[in-house]
């Protein structure tokens, strides 16, 4: 069997070192547009202890360098603290994706283009030439390529994100978030001298460069970075061809990470090929992630109707129920921390009266 995966990014590496693990013996390539795996860099570089703690494959952890004991969440001129030790890891990005690359079979500085049939298989054609394939699974991102060969119905918007690699003082172990009425910012330090400021709206160069200014957020720019988030649903099968990751949606729709999620759902796919039910592939991550997703749209719908007054009152209402969100409070699983919300008889009377006034604008406008 020959499979060939587009794209040797974080997911796709992952997808072929997992292939090596557990059939050994089938050919397995990546192709990647790029001329060297882990650049450029397009990702924010903060993740829970999850993401090495339940991979399938050994994860090189010299590439974490910082830990993050919790975030400060900043809306106007009030904020509020969460304390949890251990929530977050940094992590070098560019150094995470080449140690997921060391002994595949990758196939740089290529561009996918097309893709046919040839008998059970199919022609994947390159601007390097072309290559046979019994599978073909697109790891190549939010703006997938192969995506269109799905030929399946897109519910897909795409959100901009830029990011500044910034020389300033901060202390290395809190996350500012900074709450705006449309998007939201951060700044992640790598230490106590190094800060990563970013942002992810509809104008993000721009609004970045005011949220510095406003906050006072000064020092050498080392680096910028930007970068595109796809949030929606997409059919993510069809025959023998696959989508994984960000070019399959599978993204957290609040906080923007897809790692995680990208991950989990290559362990599935490789799962479903590997016992030979590749027909199940879809159903299967839809079940582990699917409501996930769900909830997190459905949230951030909500989310965009909110004018400032209700932003200030559900600022408000998590500020003085910072208790809940520090212990459950979960980078990956947004829907536990809503669940106790929603069973919380204090924090129900809270929000109904914010949601009745959302719902009073939105009949008004």
């Amino acid at each position: 069997m020959k499979i060939v995966i587009i794209g040797a990014g974080p997911i796709g590496c992952y997808s072929a070192q997992l292939f090596n693990k557990f059939m050994p013996g089938i050919d397995v390539i990546n192709i990647e547009e790029h001329p060297q795996v882990g650049k450029p860099v397009h990702c924010a570089g903060l993740v829970s202890r999850r993401i090495f703690e339940e991979s399938k494959v050994a994860l090189d952890t010299g590439c974490i360098i910082n830990v993050i004991d919790g975030a400060r969440f900043f809306f106007n001129s009030d904020s509020f603290l969460i304390r949890r030790k251990d929530a977050a890891v940094v992590v070098d990005r560019s150094k995470f994706d080449a140690d997921l690359s060391r002994g595949l079979k990758i196939i740089s500085n290529t561009r996918f283009v097309g893709i046919g049939k040839e008998g059970r298989g199919y022609l994947i054609e390159t601007d390097k030439g072309e290559y046979y394939a019994d599978i073909v699974i697109g790891a190549d991102g939010a703006n997938s390529l192969l995506r269109s060969a799905i030929n399946g119905k897109e519910n897909i918007d795409y959100f901009r994100g830029v990011q500044f690699r910034i020389r300033s003082k901060r202390k290395r172990n809190i996350v500012n978030v900074y709450i705006r009425s449309s998007f939201f910012a951060w700044a992640i330090p790598e230490d106590e001298n190094i800060i990563r400021v970013g942002i992810i709206s509809d104008n993000p160069y721009h609004d970045l460069v005011d949220l510095l200014r406003r906050e006072g957020i000064k020092g050498e720019i080392l680096e910028k970075f930007a970068g595109v988030v796809p949030l929606g649903r997409c059919q993510t099968q069809k025959d023998r061809i696959f989508l994984v990751g960000d070019a399959a949606c599978q993204v957290k729709p609040l906080s923007h990470g897809g790692l995680y999620y990208g991950m989990r759902c290559a362990e599935i796919l490789v799962d479903c090929i590997s016992q030979s039910r590749l027909d199940d592939y879809q159903k299967k991550w839809q079940e582990r992630f699917g409501r996930e997703i769900n909830i997190g749209l459905k949230i951030r719908q909500i989310y965009t109707k909110l004018n400032q007054d209700n932003i200030d009152k559900m600022f408000a209402i998590f500020k003085e129920n910072v208790d809940i969100i520090e212990k459950f409070g979960d980078l990956e699983n947004h829907s536990k921390f809503i669940s106790e919300i929603i069973k919380n008889p204090k924090l129900q009377i809270l929000l109904g009266k914010v949601i009745f006034s959302i719902i009073k604008d939105i009949n008004t406008q």
